[in-house]
């Protein structure tokens, strides 16, 4: 092989990986926000008719996680749902922050305030559906699936 035709085929191969990438990017992008959607749907049902105030917002990401895949699409930007629980003085924020953060996908904060406290947890998305969560100053390997008494236990503050 020339010196010619293993270059062109370096380019080749780099741009393969780039276009696979982007789409990967792409669908992660697509897939963490679906589930921010499903998870504010479900919060929403856990807290029907507790009196405690569900608020929903729209959370435009600059996620700097993605920008390798998305200097030329954009993809980096996106719009994606962010979860509010209010109860008085106390309140629970569900924040998104990126798509990728080492080894987690589609990192959420989970952050309780209460008067005098302030507890944060971080969430990322499971492989097929779910979550999962860690304390704020664990490891992501110590992820469990989060569950619905997890949940609560996490949110405990909030009453």
């Amino acid at each position: 092989m020339s010196a010619r035709e293993r270059f062109f085929k370096k380019v080749q191969d780099k741009n393969n990986r780039v276009t696979s990438g982007k789409k990967s990017a792409d669908a992660e992008v697509r897939a963490f926000c679906s589930r921010m959607d499903e998870l504010a749907q479900q919060i929403s049902q856990w807290f029907a008719g507790s009196g405690i105030e569900v608020t929903f917002s729209t959370r435009h990401l600059h996620d700097l996680s993605a920008v390798g895949y998305s200097l030329n699409s954009g993809i980096y930007r996106y719009d994606i749902t962010a979860i509010q629980l209010k109860n008085g003085d106390r309140s629970v924020r569900l924040l998104p922050e990126q798509l990728w953060n080492g080894t987690e996908t589609g990192l959420v904060i989970l952050q309780v305030d209460a008067p005098g406290i302030r507890q944060v947890f971080y969430l990322s998305m499971a492989p097929e559906t779910g979550w999962f969560i860690r304390r704020q100053y664990q490891s992501a390997k110590d992820n469990v699936i989060m569950t619905e008494a997890l949940f609560f236990e996490a949110v405990d503050r909030l009453a």
